[in-house]
């Protein structure tokens, strides 16, 4: 059982979720096949490195039944029972973990038992609770929509039309409004995934709901928009969809920066990765000063420590990336250097080493010593899509500094037909890598030649629309024009 799916799960617990876990193995209420019981003891002592040659099935038997002879069927049963209770101590304890689950869980058994008042105590307990909440998120109007259901269960089970006064009132819409609320928020969340997924790969969605949205929200639904989540949500989906309005842009990042505006961890992440992708399209696109936008918003994420999706998970490899690249592009070189050293080891430990060879690559490039970034670049690996491109023009750029031209051709033939080829890049990617590769080329080839018109050239860089590393291209062209003595 050395790889098997149980081993996977419980090599990534805790110890504390280790000894919850026991607890519930043990009770007699989850739990009455003794054997089980054995086999998580014994794995328990494993946790949480489980060594091949101990977690061997024939081993264990060995161990727990001896002298017993080896039974393959009694084993994977035993497995399976082991396995099964792992997934329903994960299923419970993420349940306690969600606020008002529990009581949400009760309010319904008791309705079904018709203990109606119980489950009106429970459902006004559970009120008190939403009041206190002061990030009002998706799960809050799921929350307020679930206890209006229960609400009205009961209602419709006690309601007698005797006179005027007995006239429903309003308070029956409290149920669909947050209902509402929360199939906003949720579409919304929704349509900035696959919007924002353009960004990072070749990817295109009909999404026929959401222009009928957007103007019931301009309309008839202006007043969700007063709900905060919504309105940042809103503008989101506006600035991804015209990416022009540049005004929304700056103002999500302020927005999405401010701590007194109470949303949480999760929306900011999000939020501040759209104004991020939105950001550096317009800085290839030559508006410098949203390079600016984008590590402002880096650094506050990583003061939060929200530099992952998953809460407590890894640091997300390309933001690290874009963090070293951004900042050294703005000529912080120190709070680079800083920043590798403190955060690297965060990185998942299968891309950790990659990306620190890679970004001391960059930042070597940055401090002139191209020597020194050609060794690091060189022990990369080009293991994900981020990497394959970024570091492919970091080594083109660097051969070409050290007057490796031949070098660079050959890398240059090689990334045209990794553009041409890979389906995942994104439009985006493609024009920008593709524009530089042009652009580098032709700065190769005019080191030999006097045909290349390098006043045209370097007006074609800068005019360029979207294009990665456009300042060091001009630069290489002037200092071209300089050596053959062009002006």
């Amino acid at each position: 059982m050395q790889k098997t799916y149980l081993v996977d799960i419980l090599s990534r617990l805790s110890s504390k979720q280790m000894r919850e876990l026991s607890d519930f193995v043990r009770s007699p209420f989850f739990n009455k096949n003794e054997s089980a019981e054995k086999l998580f003891e014994y794995l328990r002592v494993l946790h949480p490195e489980f060594k091949t040659e101990k977690t061997d099935k024939e081993f264990i038997y060995r161990n727990l039944f001896s002298p017993a002879e080896y039974n393959d069927g009694f084993m994977r049963m035993i497995i399976f029972r082991l396995t099964e209770l792992t997934e329903q101590y994960l299923a419970y304890s993420d349940m306690k973990q969600k606020d008002n689950a529990e009581n949400k869980h009760l309010i319904n058994a008791l309705l079904e038992l018709g203990i109606d008042k119980g489950a009106q105590k429970i459902i006004n307990n559970t009120e008190k609770n939403l009041k206190a909440v002061k990030i009002h998120n998706g799960e809050f109007f799921e929350d307020k929509y679930e206890l209006d259901k229960f609400r009205h269960i009961i209602y419709s089970r006690s309601y007698r039309a005797v006179t005027v006064k007995d006239k429903p009132d309003e308070k029956l819409l409290d149920e669909s409004n947050n209902l509402t609320s929360f199939y906003i928020i949720s579409v919304l969340r929704r349509y900035r995934y696959l919007l924002n997924k353009r960004f990072s790969v070749n990817s295109e969605f009909e999404l026929e709901f959401l222009p009928y949205l957007i103007e019931f929200l301009e309309n008839e639904g202006k007043h969700y928009l007063k709900i905060r989540l919504i309105s940042i949500l809103y503008k989101q989906i506006l600035a991804l969809q015209d990416p022009e309005k540049e005004e929304l842009i700056l103002e999500l990042k302020n927005e999405l920066t401010d701590d007194s505006i109470l949303i949480d961890d999760f929306e900011r992440r999000e939020g501040l990765t759209v104004v991020a992708n939105l950001s550096i399209e317009k800085g290839y696109s030559g508006k410098e000063e949203f390079y600016k936008h984008i590590l402002d918003a880096d650094k506050y994420l990583i003061s939060k420590n929200l530099y992952n999706r998953v809460k407590g998970g890894y640091f997300e490899s390309e933001m690290f990336m874009n963090v070293v690249t951004i900042a050294l592009r703005l000529n912080e070189v120190e709070f680079v250097k800083q920043f590798i050293e403190g955060n690297y080891k965060k990185l998942a430990p299968d891309s950790a080493e990659n990306l620190y060879n890679y970004t001391y690559s960059k930042l070597y490039f940055k401090l002139k010593d191209f020597e020194k970034a050609q060794q690091y670049i060189s022990k990369v690996n080009y293991s994900d899509l981020h990497i394959k491109i970024n570091a492919r023009i970091t080594s083109i750029m660097i051969n070409y500094e050290l007057g490796k031209i031949e070098e660079v051709f050959t890398e240059i033939d090689n990334f045209k037909k990794y553009i041409q080829k890979d389906k995942l890049l994104s439009g985006s990617h493609k024009k920008i890598t593709s524009n530089f590769v042009k652009y580098v080329l032709a700065l190769s080839k005019a080191r030999y030649t006097a045909r290349i018109n390098l006043e045209q050239l370097r007006k074609d860089i800068e005019s360029s629309d979207m294009i990665s590393n456009r300042i060091w291209l001009v630069e290489k062209v002037k200092e071209l024009m300089q050596r053959k003595g062009q002006k």
